[in-house]
This record gives structure tokens, sequence and C-alpha cells, in this order.
């Protein structure tokens, strides 16, 4: 208000003029859910990697491991240097690598624990080839973070014809994300990147 004053003094003050606060642009939040189970380990390997360069990018990234149980991983992002990492989060020692892959407890763990951390500000990924071994699929996980976050992506490293055969939950996860995209590739994940860092 004074600056608006001030500059409006050549018409008496009258606000003829308005004078704004500069908005700082926003700087988003990330936050990773990436399955490390035997089927996806080398792709999961490659997407964490992407996961450790996106720290730099945005004001925050949260970065979680799956199978069945879900393990936060954050510090050694932030701690370790990558290839440390990237092994700390992929051999065991935040989630057992022994139990089958299960989506659906993953989700609804995940959901129940971090829903209230999520905000109009964050981007969730999650990454995975959506089988889950026939257990229930729990895809109301989806929509709960849906409607908290900024944008929902899946990545996928299994092709679209294969969704939805065998225990293949990507069909039904796929309708609840804002965005699914398949990756199998760096290409592919530099054309993710454009469309995620800030502009």
């Amino acid at each position: 208000m004074r600056r608006t004053l001030r500059r409006n003094l050549p018409w008496g003050g009258i606000p003829m003029v308005p004078q704004f606060r500069a908005r700082r642009p926003e700087r988003p939040e990330v936050v990773v859910l990436c399955d490390v189970s035997d089927s996806v380990r080398n792709a999961s390997r490659m997407m964490l990697l992407f996961t450790y360069t996106l720290q730099s990018l945005f004001v925050r990234v949260r970065s979680f491991v799956f199978v069945s149980d879900v393990g936060d991983v954050t510090q050694y992002f932030k701690e370790q240097e990558v290839d440390k990492a990237i092994d700390l989060a992929t051999m065991g020692q935040a989630v057992s690598l022994t139990a089958n892959s299960n989506y659906g407890r993953a989700l609804a763990m995940f959901t129940r624990d971090q829903l209230g951390s999520i905000t109009r500000r964050t981007t969730v990924m999650i990454i995975g080839d959506g089988r889950n071994n026939y257990n229930a699929n729990n895809a109301w996980a989806l929509k709960d973070l849906k409607q908290k976050c900024k944008r929902l992506l899946w990545i996928c490293p299994e092709d679209r014809p294969n969704w939805g055969f065998g225990d293949s939950e990507m069909l039904t996860y796929s309708k609840e994300c804002h965005q699914t995209v398949v990756v199998n590739s760096v290409a592919d994940l530099s054309r993710i990147a454009e469309q995620l860092v800030p502009a």
C-alpha cells in the first residue's frame, strides 16, 4: 500500500497505478516412490540415478523405495555419493527384498504415512511396473494422493501392450494418475525431466 501511495503522488495519492509485490517463482517439491523388487532392479537403479539428479532442481525431494513395505531413503541421497546412495536404496538396507511385490500394500502404507505432508506444490512420482502378484490393488490410495498433490505421475518400465495381462494392475493404476509414461531409456527420462523442471 505504501509503495502504491508513493507511486501515485502525482495523481494526489489516488491509486491509479497500483504496485504489487513481485512473486518468487514457485519451486515445486517432488516425492518419489520407487519399486526395487527383483523384477525391476535394473530399471530401478536408472530411476534412482534420475531421482538423485532431481535434488538440485527442486526445493525439496523426498525418496522412498518399496517391495512390500516402504522405506524412506531420502537421507541416503542427501548424505552419500550417488553410487553408494543407490546401493543402500536397492540392496535391502531400507526394505526387505525377500518379500514378493505388493503394490497395494505399499501404496496403502505410503498414503497412510505421507498424505499429510503432500501439498498442492508436490509432484508425486511412482516408479514401477505395477505387477502386484494378484494382491488387492488398493487403487483408493492413488485417488487420495491425486486429490492432495499438484501432479501424480506414474513411470512404468514395461511397454503399454503388456499392461493388464497376468498380475499387472497398470490399467487400473493409470486411471488414477494425472499422467503415466513408459520409460525404457535415458532419452525417455530426459523428456520427463524437461516436463518436471520448473520454468
